[in-house]
């Protein structure tokens, strides 16, 4: 049964978000390139970017690879 995001939820996705925004532009990518590099749509990075949805590890994944960084520094909130 789908259960509503608690507000933790929806917080950890917003810090995920903002994360993948900030490595983002600190390499000078625009969105469709990361998407590229990612073999994501577009439209995917947006939502991740803003927290519109939970994405999947897989895509997180393929996001922190685009990157160049380790999936784990998509979960480094204080940095």
């Amino acid at each position: 049964m789908y259960r509503e995001y608690l507000p933790k939820d929806l917080e950890v996705m917003k810090k995920v978000g903002e994360r993948v925004r900030f490595l983002r532009e600190g390499k000078g990518m625009s969105q469709q390139e990361l998407a590229l590099e990612a073999d994501i749509p577009k439209t995917q990075v947006g939502r991740v970017e803003r927290a519109e949805n939970n994405t999947s590890l897989v895509t997180l994944n393929r996001i922190a690879d685009a990157l160049e960084v380790p999936l784990s520094s998509l979960f480094l909130f204080g940095e």
